[in-house]
């Protein structure tokens, strides 16, 4: 099968054997309908409401969130009509990462809105820590050791920075903010967890306060090198770790649904990060293979296999557990830039274009650039004050000229985080020679953007079919696998099919065209005071 497309519903049958996936975004919710064989039966999806009370803030209503996703979830059962929750035989959740939240252990009363993971108002909190005597002196120590013992952990642990994403200081900022929530939580009366946490604790009645393996490898506190929550971390931190979820493998038993909500209760046997279940739902799943997931950001990730160490101040992550065992994990080096679909959506609210079919107007010919652009809407590299803006307009200049630029730009920094992974990955896995280099989300579908990077990395880029719901059907697989209604990766791999691919072509125009860019980034480099960004 090339394509996942709809498909008319089948008569009930007596075996449940049809998948549920639910997809928590940034941006949106969605919820899609499988057979056995990732046709879409029936899907449904709502925008969601971010909310920012205070600059820096991004949030979530817990209220309007739930009833979002439960509207979702409920308009795609009875879309598949006539099938119905009975024919559902696993649910998998793919969510967004790093966004928290607290509620009470008891009453499950939340005390916060949950805190997205752009939200840069803990910046003070990671920033105050990193430059701590005591992580100065952890830092020193590591690299002292490490010569001696070189064990991968010691390398990472030399080179560790705390960054604003990780949840140790959203949690921190919250206490700061209401030091109540502190109290109650030295009591034990609170439970805390990212978004898929407490979601299952919602689907299960309040019966599961769980993660699993992939979704915790991001927040910070988890320790790959031990595959379990930091204690030296959290002890350091200052976080205590009865507020933390247990952890789970990727796939297997997460409890199940309230049948008042949906009718039946649906085991839930996969819970993934957006950005694992993009990996495994393009079969970027092997050592060597990576994915750029470019949806509200940019996510460039290659797969190592077994855990490995980090030069770039980030700790390995797990893009899920492993398939033959899921005791073992599957990990993967990683890099981020906050403004992907961010700058796309700024360029089309500015009137650089009017409708997404004009992204497909831009020619893929390479072609020398005389305006440049600078996307650092949440600062560029290590500078939270870096600023955004063109260099080169004249008087000639069109509105084509600003929007190829920007366009232009956002692959020149995918490029750019690429391009330190790659190294990283070569420096640490020398033995291991990249394999392929694919594309999901949402703006991987303009072509110009691809063709780009295809000139830049020197490589062949691939465009699945589906790497618009590529989230969804990585957890809609994980979930049969956990469930028992798939048990071979081989079939799966046959049914995620290239739409297709971009070879190199003129990279020496677009590699002068990239260093040319480079060259523009220290103008702006500093540009805002920290008052200007943290007030």
């Amino acid at each position: 099968m090339n394509e996942l497309s709809s498909s008319s519903p089948s008569p009930p049958s007596v075996s449940p054997s049809h998948i549920l996936s639910i997809d928590i975004g940034t941006s949106s919710i969605r919820a899609h309908f499988f057979s056995k064989t990732f046709e879409v039966i029936s899907s449904c999806q709502k925008a969601q409401t971010t909310l920012s009370p205070e600059p820096h803030a991004f949030e979530f209503d817990p209220e309007q969130f739930w009833s979002t996703l439960i509207d979702v979830t409920r308009e795609t059962i009875e879309k598949a009509h006539p099938l119905t929750a009975n024919d559902i035989c696993c649910l998998g959740i793919s969510t967004l990462r790093n966004s928290v939240i607290l509620w009470d252990r008891e009453t499950g009363e939340t005390y916060s809105n949950i805190i997205l993971w752009n939200d840069s108002r803990s910046s003070h909190q990671a920033t105050s820590t990193n430059s701590s005597l005591t992580w100065k002196t952890i830092r020193g120590f590591a690299k002292v050791i490490y010569p001696i013992v070189q064990t991968a952990r010691m390398s990472t642990l030399s080179n560790l920075e705390f960054r604003t994403q990780m949840i140790a200081f959203k949690l921190l900022w919250l206490f700061e903010r209401k030091p109540e929530l502190k109290k109650r939580a030295e009591k034990n009366q609170l439970l805390f967890g990212c978004i898929e946490t407490w979601v299952i604790w919602k689907l299960t009645g309040g019966k599961e306060h769980v993660t699993d393996v992939s979704c915790a490898s991001s927040t910070g506190l988890y320790d790959p090198f031990q595959a379990r929550w930091s204690t030296l971390l959290c002890r350091n931190i200052g976080i205590n770790m009865d507020l933390l979820p247990t952890i789970k493998p990727t796939f297997g038993q997460f409890g199940k649904c309230d049948p008042n909500l949906f009718g039946a209760a649906i085991p839930i046997t996969a819970v993934v990060g957006d950005v694992q279940a993009s990996m495994f739902g393009q079969c970027v799943s092997h050592s060597g293979e990576c994915l750029l997931t470019l949806g509200t950001g940019a996510f460039i990730n290659i797969l190592t296999g077994k855990v490995s160490a980090c030069t770039d101040g980030i700790y390995p992550l797990v893009a899920h557990s492993d398939l033959l065992d899921s005791i073992e994990n599957v990990h993967f080096m990683h890099a981020f830039h906050g403004g992907c679909a961010t700058v796309i959506n700024w360029a089309q609210r500015a009137g650089f274009f009017d409708d997404f079919s004009q992204l497909d107007q831009i020619s893929i010919e390479a072609q020398p650039s005389r305006v440049f652009f600078l996307p650092a809407f949440g600062g560029h590299n290590k500078d939270p004050f870096c600023g955004s803006g063109f260099i080169g307009i004249d008087a000639e200049t069109k509105r084509e000229d600003l929007l190829r630029a920007i366009i232009e730009s956002i692959a020149f920094v995918i490029f750019e985080l690429f391009s330190i992974v790659r190294d990283d990955f070569r420096r640490h896995q020398s033995e291991t020679k990249l394999k392929c280099l694919r594309t999901a989300g949402g703006v991987s579908q303009c072509d110009f953007l691809c063709q780009t990077i295809a000139n830049l990395s020197k490589m062949s880029v691939e465009r699945c079919y589906a790497y618009k719901i590529a989230s969804s059907i990585g957890a809609g697989f994980l979930a049969a696998f956990g469930c028992g209604l798939i048990d071979e990766y081989e079939s799966f791999q046959r049914i995620i099919s290239v739409e297709k691919t971009f070879e190199p072509l003129q990279s020496e125009i677009t590699e002068q065209n990239y260093q040319r860019w480079k060259t523009i980034v220290p103008r702006f480099t500093k540009w805002y005071s920290s008052d200007e960004r943290t007030d």
